[in-house]
């Protein structure tokens, strides 16, 4: 169980399931719409609805994850990240890591492979400025048997959390976390997954545990909602406005960003080189085994 701040907790029997009354639900005007996030920083898990924090899980937090988007995606920004900045769309942005989507109001490049932001030394120090990332909705296993039953909750996964070795036997980034339920004949949404920070890299990314299956009256919930066009949304990636007012700036792509090197993978990144416009097809690339790859994508960030 987290220790989310509720205070629904000491109600009298008559008012546990009695649902958010119609007074309430009436004044609490825009507050009460937008999307519902958990949002992981510092150690505490925020929840947040239409961008406002609504209450703090400390320590760890344990859901069902119910959807998740179907391939891992990127997303870039040619403005770097300020505490102070006003949030704005992504640049460039892509739902199945090939191609930019088509809302992107900025395409670096028509597909992701020959992007020049996608080659390390492009973003700060050794990483590369377009980012791995992959959006999940969630249901918390405190909501179960409450009014708030049926909440969904998006989470947005960056590089770090979703590659990298695990830390324990039966504790994993995202992808091999999957993976580990999956080769032992386990779906994903049939358990409670605690979801807690890791301190190895001083809680900058989040590890993934499976406590216990679900129950049935937590699958019929799940099944219900799992696929409906809300989720499905919820969990694919799309350009956002800035404000209210629908105001998305436009942003330049800073002139100082790397261009594409001729260089081993493994090899420290020098002052890169202008891309040739014309070049013979390149000869087919040796494939990876599993293990060396997912390495590297540990290296993103």
């Amino acid at each position: 169980m987290s220790n989310l701040t509720i205070v629904n907790d000491d109600l009298p029997d008559f008012l546990q399931n009695a649902g958010v009354s119609e007074l309430t639900k009436s004044l609490m005007g825009k507050t009460s719409t937008g999307v519902k996030r958990i949002v992981p920083k510092n150690g505490i898990f925020t929840k947040e609805i239409g961008g406002k924090p609504m209450g703090k899980i400390k320590g760890d937090v344990n859901v069902v994850i119910i959807n998740s988007s179907p391939k891992v995606g990127r997303i870039f920004y040619a403005n770097a990240w300020t505490p102070d900045a006003e949030p704005t769309a992504p640049d460039c942005f892509s739902n199945d890591g090939n191609s930019p989507d088509a809302g992107s109001t900025n395409k670096q490049a028509e597909r992701c492979d020959d992007c020049e932001r996608n080659i390390k030394g492009s973003g700060q120090g050794n990483s590369k400025a377009c980012r791995y990332s992959r959006r999940i909705a969630v249901m918390l296993e405190d909501d179960f048997g409450t009014p708030l039953e049926g909440d969904v909750y998006q989470m947005n996964l960056a590089s770090k959390t979703l590659f990298g070795q695990s830390p324990a036997e039966n504790t994993h980034m995202f992808e091999n976390y999957v993976k580990y339920l999956g080769n032992n004949g386990k779906s994903l949404d049939w358990y409670i997954t605690k979801i807690s920070f890791n301190e190895e890299n001083n809680n900058a990314s989040q590890l993934f545990t499976p406590v216990e299956h679900i129950k049935r009256h937590q699958y019929d919930v799940i099944s219900k909602i799992a696929t409906t066009p809300a989720v499905v949304k919820m969990v694919t990636m799309t350009p956002y406005q800035a404000d209210m007012s629908g105001r998305t700036p436009s942003l330049e792509v800073p002139k100082s960003f790397a261009k594409p090197v001729a260089a081993k993978e493994d090899d420290i990144v020098e002052e890169p080189k202008k891309r040739e416009s014309k070049k013979a097809d390149p000869a087919p690339t040796p494939k990876k085994n599993l293990d060396s790859v997912i390495a590297a994508w540990a290296d993103e960030e």
